[in-house]
């Protein structure tokens, strides 16, 4: 649900890659999973991914999928897992709610794969969770900041920081700009959630809301709420939704209301700073990555790495899918290559490599089975580039 108040919206072809086994379709729910993965012998083991190839999120699709398959190329030339290469499985859900929930079943069935990553959005992601918890099979909601989402039982979890977290950093930038302000957010549950996490934290800032209205994913004109949101006059307007909502509103305050104050909303996609375009300019957002700033070594190679692959730098979004892979790739080396193997170590390593925030390794806390050592760092957009933020 990634930048974080929008850590969740809108994949790419698979590609062959030395040293994997990997198939060049994704599949459908009425695919053959088969199709869209490694080679199904025993000498292989594969991770399910849940995820939008296609529809409105697909753009996430294909910055998930960037970051899936580096890592894969990256832990098979290390040895793979326990002597087996390590596939995807992938699963084109358009992150809907019901094709999560019709197309677990087909993953659980694949006794090749020992574990499940994904889905973008958190509502659509606990569609499927009650089917994987039942089965046994870890869910790794690595995109899934709703503080909720683990909460189907023991065998989901998700190194994602909480949109408690990140809606708490949100606000405290905020408040370093603005006394007064206006905030829009997108009308599902994720949204109201987050916005009420933001509310409660602006409010013990003394930052007040002087306007307030939610808005419809699929909405195309959002005049009715920003023209109320202008005219209450506040120093700055916050969305708290995806990356093409944001640029939306954004877009609308500047070209047709002729707002000129500070903007907090969007995403780190290319996406958004393409629709925004110059009006992206001064955005702040918060984040959990920034490729530029990162000072963790082991980080930095992974940028180089990416660069080298794709011819761009990697954001929030394509290294919280490459650390899933690191991650259960790393659990299944410090057990087994199992179903059972992955939740164990998820249960009892305390190192796992940690590519977000400040770089290090982290652990997870049993309780919430959420990372306890990861925090949002601040991003805002200078010449049409997502930068590092000190605020």
């Amino acid at each position: 649900m990634t930048n974080l108040k929008r850590h969740l919206r809108s994949g790419a072809a698979l590609i062959v890659a030395a040293g994997t086994v990997f198939g060049a379709s994704a599949c459908g729910l009425g695919g053959d999973s088969s199709a869209s993965s490694s080679a199904s012998g025993s000498d292989t083991v594969n991770i399910g991914v849940i995820y939008p190839k296609t529809g409105q999120y697909a753009e996430y699709g294909k910055l998930f999928e960037e970051g899936f398959n580096l890592a894969i190329e990256k832990v098979n030339a290390d040895g793979g897992v326990q002597g087996k290469k390590l596939g995807l499985k992938y699963f084109d859900t358009q992150s809907d709610a019901k094709q999560d929930a019709a197309v677990a079943p087909k993953l659980v069935a694949d006794k090749s794969i020992i574990a499940v990553v994904g889905d973008y959005a958190s509502p659509a992601s606990s569609a499927a969770s009650p089917i994987f918890q039942q089965a046994g099979l870890v869910h790794y909601g690595f995109n899934n900041s709703a503080p909720t989402f683990t909460d189907t039982g023991d065998h989901v979890w998700t190194p994602q920081i909480g949109q408690d977290k990140y809606q708490q950093a949100n606000a405290d930038i905020v408040a370093k700009k603005a006394k007064k302000i206006s905030v829009v957010y997108i009308e599902n549950d994720w949204g109201k959630q987050a916005y009420e996490y933001f509310k409660e934290a602006a409010a013990k800032n003394g930052t007040e809301i002087v306007y307030q209205s939610s808005y419809l994913a699929d909405s195309t004109d959002l005049s009715p709420i920003l023209i109320p949101a202008r005219d209450a006059k506040p120093d700055a307007v916050v969305d708290i939704g995806y990356g093409p909502d944001g640029a939306l509103v954004l877009n609308t305050l500047r070209d047709k209301l002729g707002y000129t104050g500070q903007y907090f909303g969007g995403q780190e996609t290319k996406e958004f700073l393409d629709l925004a375009g110059d009006n992206a300019n001064g955005t702040i957002i918060t984040g959990s990555f920034s490729a530029t700033g990162t000072k963790d070594a082991k980080a930095k190679e992974f940028v180089k790495d990416f660069k080298a692959k794709y011819g761009n730098n990697p954001g929030n979004f394509e290294v919280t899918a490459y650390q899933a892979i690191i991650d259960l790739a790393h659990a299944a080396n410090s057990t087994d290559a199992t179903r059972k193997g992955i939740q164990k170590a998820l249960k009892t390593v305390t190192d796992f490599p940690l590519y977000q925030g400040n770089g290090g390794t982290f652990k997870f806390n049993q309780s919430t089975r959420r990372a306890d050592n990861i925090d949002p760092i601040l991003l805002i957009v200078k010449d049409g580039k997502f930068e590092q933020y000190e605020g």
